[in-house]
């Protein structure tokens, strides 16, 4: 007697799709195969058929199989050649390539999946159901709606809910970023990128506009100071630090670093060239809009939350550097405060700052913020007895002109004083004194590295003469009607 096609058996050696060969491999059972005769680990078809289902119910959709307007009229056209062709491959040539099984194997399948999903008014009103070989079935996209009602969760409990402590929002950062590290984009490049000496990301340019002359002359004698990320006690909130949470924001030229600053016509903006002096990692946000899942199998459960949640990466990467108005910064630069906040604490692994695109440049011009704990400028060190002055002008006889330069006049080299006679102190002398910190930098105990250096070479002033803007333009509308009069029943 003849096997139902539900209760046949097929071996591993039948199936060529990885996944679905090895799933059978370690939970199918020593049975010969009734496909091809070997001894071999079997699953019934019938397992087969719900692997198969699982697939295509997360991985594929029939194919439009009917002609729109457009497409009926071209098809009419007499001068047209136009032919409708659905998309996708015919229903067993679409379970051939997604098993890569026999087509005698992938007409058996199809032909339990169309008892299965079959329906008796459909077959009599001459509608197609759920695997009729007629169809067509193309691969969709995984939709990502879960990680994007996720991430509004996440942001709307930071507004309005818990804004520290958030057990929710960690879980819900935890499995956005977890490997982000290994990530790759399309074209098989990283997500995290390194900075440093050697590197595209070897200098990053930071600006400073300025009304008033002292201020200006304060920093370029104190760069590291006055242009530098400021103490945590005066570092006012961004798009990704908190108020009181110093970070340094840079950008990888300076007309882009310009920009960020927005300074007033009239003023004029001192431009330091930062120098990177240690390695460092950098998620990279533009990088993130071509984040891709790592190939994967159809038939892997996983593989589908995989590839959304590659899709609501690519979106995120434009929600974290979109445009927020003034107004609207103290709340909506709080999800991405609490981003940078966590990717600072290595929990998806090591990454010391963040690049982004920048708003106020757009086109190609990138920022670069760099976390609290890699945002620590090397001191300037000016020697004892140093007299020091800064120019911003030079005068001759045809006037003066705007010319920028410091000078150091340093000590005439001293004498080396003489030996002093061995004389018996306090021993307790000194013990109860408080290390010297950076005094600028408050920054006694923190531990941080220094990341940057900067000299009063690696300085220029513009004068902000005129601002320019891109804009996109609309007409507005206008028109005038009299409204007809209402009877009044």
């Amino acid at each position: 007697m003849e096997k139902d096609i539900e209760d046949r058996l097929l071996c591993e050696g039948c199936v060529r799709e990885p996944y679905l060969s090895a799933l059978i491999s370690k939970e199918g059972t020593d049975a010969l195969c009734d496909y091809c005769g070997n001894q071999d680990k079997c699953f019934p078809m019938s397992r087969i058929c719900d692997e198969v289902h699982g697939a295509f119910d997360r991985h594929f959709s029939r194919a439009r199989m009917e002609m729109n307007s457009y497409e009926w009229a071209m098809h009419k056209d007499p001068d047209s050649s136009f032919e409708f062709e659905p998309g996708g491959e015919q229903t067993i040539y679409a379970i051939m390539g997604v098993a890569d099984v026999s087509e005698t194997v992938a007409s058996d399948i199809q032909e339990v999946l169309a008892e299965r999903f079959g329906d008796f008014d459909a077959d009599q009103l001459g509608e197609t159901t759920e695997y009729d070989s007629e169809l067509h079935y193309e691969e969709v996209r995984p939709n990502d709606r879960e990680w994007h009602r996720a991430w509004l969760s996440f942001e709307r409990s930071l507004k309005s809910e818990a804004r520290f402590f958030s057990g929710h929002a960690l879980q819900v950062l935890n499995s956005v970023f977890e490997g982000i590290g290994t990530m790759t984009t399309k074209r098989g490049g990283p997500l995290v990128v390194e900075g440093g000496p050697g590197t595209a990301y070897e200098h990053l340019f930071r600006a400073r506009a300025f009304q008033s002359r002292e201020k200006l002359e304060a920093a370029l004698l104190r760069p590291d100071k006055e242009i530098g990320p400021p103490p945590s006690a005066f570092a006012a909130s961004g798009r990704m630090n908190a108020r009181g949470i110093s970070a340094f924001y840079g950008a990888t030229d300076p007309e882009t670093a310009i920009a960020e600053v927005r300074p007033p016509v009239g003023s004029k903006v001192a431009i330091g060239k930062f120098r990177l002096i240690r390695s460092i990692r950098l998620l990279d946000l533009t990088a993130l809009r071509g984040a891709t899942a790592p190939k994967g199998s159809f038939f892997d459960p996983s593989y589908a939350d995989t590839i959304s949640r590659m899709s609501f990466l690519r979106d995120l990467s434009r929600r974290m550097s979109r445009p927020v108005m003034p107004d609207d910064q103290e709340f909506e630069y709080l999800p991405t405060q609490a981003v940078a906040d966590f990717l600072a604490t290595d929990m998806v692994g090591p990454l010391d700052g963040i690049t982004f695109p920048s708003v106020q440049a757009g086109g190609e011009a990138q920022n670069v913020v760099l976390f609290h704990k890699a945002s620590l400028v090397q001191k300037i060190v000016i020697p004892t007895d140093t007299e020091t002055a800064v120019y911003q002008e030079r005068t001759d006889e045809d006037g003066s002109y705007p010319e920028y330069s410091v000078t150091w006049r340093l000590p005439p080299d001293k004498k080396p004083e003489p030996p002093q006679s061995h004389t018996f102190g306090d021993p307790l002398m000194g013990m109860w004194t408080v290390p010297a910190a950076a005094e600028d930098d408050m920054d006694f105990g923190s531990a941080r590295l220094e990341t940057l250096t900067i000299s009063s070479k690696d300085l220029e002033v513009r004068h902000i003469d005129a601002v320019r803007f891109d804009t996109e333009d609309f007409e507005v509308g206008f028109s005038q009607y009299k409204r007809l009069e209402v009877p009044d029943y």
